[in-house]
């Protein structure tokens, strides 16, 4: 027979693994978590650590049964309770009154108490896996990077949300810039526009700088904040791969037409749905695709799905897609859609032949992209993705209206739709330009050929209003980030009176509230970046008036516009929309908080020209940044860059006067 070892330990210590000291009567562990060690029960029998530990339905075992120790009266508590001490115990004290004087004294009643003693806690475990593997459900291997990560080509991807080596699960940006052996010196701000080396006056550096030069001596908010954006941490958070729409790995198993047409059936219950909330949210601020014909479409498919060809294929599962991810944040049926349809663009020639087709399945993924990925590094994705579809839409013979036989061979329909979505990529190029500081590919000049509106057959109206802004968005872009001398304050104010004739014009002629916000969103930003190296000026206020309050108050405009599109009395995910303004609204506030800094601001008195806007109080101010900000609180475990954000602005928030 062999020898058995003696057990030492306590009971408590036993089942949860951990060493004991062996003290008596109670070892400090127990008295610690507050519980009776089984070291100061007389003659207590030794309970193996795989029983279940009796619940308060004990209580009303018969005398003799209840007589006998129980885990609860050795010190025994749930595998999935914490060992932390336990608060007091207000259900014991109200139980011992409800049992009465008569039953107080008995094991009965001992038992019982003991039992409604425990408080129940989950305890609190770091999850071991990286965030890949968490979110897709799979076993990790917990190396860095993990095996399932290396294998699938995401391995520079593979991030662990706690620390893990000496790098706490990160890699560097993989266009960090290498630093030198004998280079000690460290930035105050962490590299996070590595990536693009150069940015324009329009992206928000520009306003990092200028707070990080009123930020106190020695302070380390900024760049503590800024910590995790120059590493891959920043793709811990992608719904669709950094990639997206070239070479993802999990597009693959969809190359085969029957793996696509199973998908599709799969989901066909819930196909209109998905159409439908598209169409409500995201096609309404960026009118891509013609709705009556699509949805003819739609139906003649479901009759015969080996009619329509991998194009049409491909644009049918992205529109699916970003209805399913618009109705439900952690769709997997929305990414698997998105997958299919990058797996049927890739068997296409859309690099050297595209079609009208491919050119707006590639808007939808550059929609899916800004809406899908929160986090910064997708934006400036996006900005790529959005040069090669300009260059596609040359190939193909956008802009319309450069060759006069092209336009007669084409039907009404087509020409129509060949200039609506035309206009829907060149104010894709220029606001994804705007918020990452890059320059566009499209000049004013390409918007000559579009002015005959006459041979439009029913224009939408937010086409309409894009066709009448485009030109001065572009040629304002062209100034603001031209490496060239300053723009004369002249026509910083012509640029001016043309952006607020533009705005007031989108107002009367968008019928849709929601294109009305966007559009207004797009033009104050723009009017934002125009007038701040004037408005920021030490003699603002005063030199230049009209700069001054125009900065000021486009900033708390969008930050009105931004709780607006957060607000949860909408019946759609209206803060799918503003993700793809999520960098102008950081760059208001950004705004706002430089001109609430001025001691010498004038903001109680209001503007003092007429300057065509009015400005509240300093202390409504303070109470509006002080709301968005609670609203980037809610949004910071969306992705790293909004937790940066978040931090990033509640240091900034600090520096702010209370009133």
């Amino acid at each position: 027979m062999p020898h058995m070892r003696e057990v030492k330990t306590c009971d408590r210590c036993r089942q949860f693994k951990r060493r004991c000291d062996l003290n008596k009567p109670s070892c400090s562990r127990c008295i610690q978590a507050g519980v009776q060690c089984s070291f100061n029960v007389t003659g207590a029998p030794s309970i193996p650590p795989f029983k279940a530990v009796r619940s308060i339905a004990s209580a009303s075992l018969p005398a003799q049964e209840a007589s006998a120790p129980t885990p609860s009266s050795v010190g025994l508590i749930s595998p999935s309770d914490s060992t932390e001490s336990p608060e007091p115990y207000p259900v014991a004290a109200s139980l011992t009154q409800d049992l009465g004087p008569s039953t107080q004294g008995t094991d009965h009643g001992q038992a019982a108490l003991a039992t409604a003693q425990r408080i129940v806690r989950k305890r609190k475990r770091n999850c071991l896996s990286c965030l890949r593997c968490h979110r897709l459900k799979v076993k990790c291997d917990k190396e860095l990077p993990c095996g399932r990560c290396k294998g699938s080509g995401n391995g520079r991807e593979c991030y662990y949300s706690y620390n893990k080596g000496p790098n706490s699960g990160k890699f560097p940006c993989p266009t960090a810039p290498i630093a030198q052996s004998g280079d000690n010196t460290k930035p105050e701000l962490a590299t996070w526009h590595t990536s693009h080396k150069v940015r324009g006056a329009t992206h928000w550096r520009d306003l990092m700088t200028r707070i990080g030069a009123v930020m106190p001596q020695g302070s380390t908010a900024l760049a503590a904040a800024l910590e995790n954006v120059a590493t891959n941490a920043c793709l811990a958070n992608f719904t669709l791969p950094g990639n997206f729409p070239f070479g993802t790995p999990g597009a693959s198993k969809y190359c085969a037409r029957d793996a696509v047409a199973k998908l599709l059936d799969s989901e066909r219950g819930r196909t209109q749905s998905y159409i439908d909330v598209y169409c409500q949210l995201l096609d309404t601020v960026n009118p891509i695709i013609d709705q009556p014909q699509f949805k003819r479409e739609v139906e003649q498919y479901w009759a015969d799905p080996h009619s329509f060809n991998l194009c049409w294929l491909s644009q049918f599962l992205m529109v699916l897609g970003l209805g399913a991810f618009a109705m439900s944040e952690e769709s997997h049926a929305a990414t698997e859609l998105m997958m299919a349809s990058e797996a049927c663009l890739m068997q296409t020639p859309f690099m050297f032949r595209p079609t009208l087709l491919t050119l707006k399945t590639l808007t939808l993924m550059a929609i899916a992209k800004q809406v899908c990925n929160a986090t910064c590094w997708s934006i400036d994705s996006c900005w790529s993705i959005m040069g090669l579809l300009v260059r596609m839409a040359f190939i193909y013979g956008l802009p319309p209206g450069r060759s006069e036989a092209d336009d007669e061979a084409r039907d009404t329909a087509e020409r129509n739709s060949c200039r609506k979505l035309w206009l829907t990529i060149l104010y894709l190029d220029t606001k994804i330009s705007m918020c990452t500081g890059m320059p566009p590919l499209t000049r004013p000049e390409e918007l000559i050929c579009l002015r005959k509106m006459a041979q439009w057959s029913h224009p939408d109206s937010m086409q309409e209003v894009l066709f009448r802004s485009l030109p001065t968005v572009l040629e304002v872009m062209s100034h603001v980030n031209s490496k060239q001398d300053q723009i004369p304050y002249s026509e910083v104010l012509r640029f001016t009176a043309e952006l607020r004739k533009l705005m007031a014009h989108a107002q009367q002629a968008c019928t849709s509230q929601l294109q009305r916000l966007t559009v207004d969103i797009y033009l104050r930003r723009c009017l934002m970046v125009l007038n701040r190296p004037f408005a920021l000026h030490q003699d603002g206020p005063v030199t230049y008036p009209e700069a001054y309050w125009s900065s000021l108050e486009c900033s708390l405009a969008l930050l009105v516009h931004y709780r607006e599109l957060w607000s949860t009395e909408h019946s759609l995910r209206l803060d799918l929309v503003g993700r793809a303004f999520i960098f102008d609204f950081f760059s208001a506030s950004l705004t706002a908080s430089l001109h609430v800094l001025r001691k010498d601001a004038p903001l109680d008195v209001g503007p003092t020209t007429d300057v065509g806007c009015k400005i509240p109080p300093r202390q409504i101010i303070l109470d509006t940044m002080r709301s968005c900000v609670n609203i980037w609180s809610g949004e910071q475990e969306k992705s790293v860059c909004y937790r940066t954000g978040y931090q990033l602005l509640c240091a900034v928030l600090a520096m702010l006067p209370a009133t």
